[in-house]
């Protein structure tokens, strides 16, 4: 029997909350406060009645810092960035690119005076379209290999460590696919269904990913389905012209 439960709001009143917080925010640092705005599942739609409210404050002269605190039952975190956070982040992509790089197009603002998040999104977008998707794919395969041989270094005793290692392989499978499609997932929850739905993927993957976030401990049986998964991978890779194999090393 389950003795206790987690608070439930309506998405208005976590909208509710974000004002108070923005109200109190205005009040203390007064022109100071450049932007503020809700993220995640709150500003993508996707909120559950047990979900928490993100929110992303820019203020001047206050240092980057996670504040997080229950505020009338509702869980509450409050990412401080300062500016130069925010517009270096908008400048960098990476290989996790994929699932986290859209909080500045799906976020709700609810302040922004002089359209911080305007320029941002431009500087995102132009970034984006000068990026080399093949090295973002290659580094992340390259990362699902670390919990590829892994997962092989394991006993059979070790179910906990395999479980866990295989879902960090379909992890990286999944932001390499994610990539490879130029892809943006709409969340963490969501990315390995939406990921089954793109165009370019390795052969059995659904199948693959399937198995390795299942409940199964067997460490042979994941060894074996990381194993083809891997094989797979490395196929989807070469119908690319991606190369992983370096026989010169004069690029070092």
């Amino acid at each position: 029997m389950i003795t206790w439960k987690p608070n439930k709001f309506k998405t208005e009143e976590r909208f509710e909350i974000a004002d108070e917080i923005l109200n109190e925010l205005l009040s203390k640092y007064k022109s100071n406060l450049v932007s503020v705005a809700i993220e995640g599942s709150t500003a993508k739609g996707l909120d559950l009645p047990e979900s928490d409210l993100e929110l992303r404050v820019v203020i001047k002269e206050r240092e980057s810092s996670w504040e997080a605190f229950f505020y009338k039952g509702m869980f509450v975190g409050v990412s401080f960035s300062t500016l130069e956070k925010m517009k270096s982040k908008a400048k960098n992509i990476d290989f996790e690119w994929s699932v986290k790089n859209d909080a500045l197009y799906t976020c709700k603002v609810l302040y922004d005076p002089t359209n911080l998040y305007e320029e941002l999104r431009d500087t995102a977008k132009g970034v984006e379209e000068q990026a080399d998707f093949n090295i973002l794919i290659k580094d992340a395969i390259t990362d699902m290999y670390e919990h590829v041989y892994k997962v092989f270094a394991l006993q059979n005793t070790d179910t906990l460590l395999a479980a866990q290692e295989a879902r960090q392989v379909a992890y990286w499978a999944v932001m390499s696919v994610g990539l490879k499609n130029k892809h943006k997932f709409l969340s963490s929850r969501t990315m390995y269904k939406e990921s089954f739905n793109l165009d370019s993927l390795p052969q059995g993957f659904e199948q693959h990913i399937h198995g390795l976030l299942s409940l199964n401990t067997n460490v042979n049986s994941i060894k074996q389905n990381v194993g083809e998964l891997w094989v797979s991978t490395l196929n989807w890779v070469q119908d690319l012209n991606l190369n992983l194999e370096q026989s010169d090393l004069s690029f070092l």
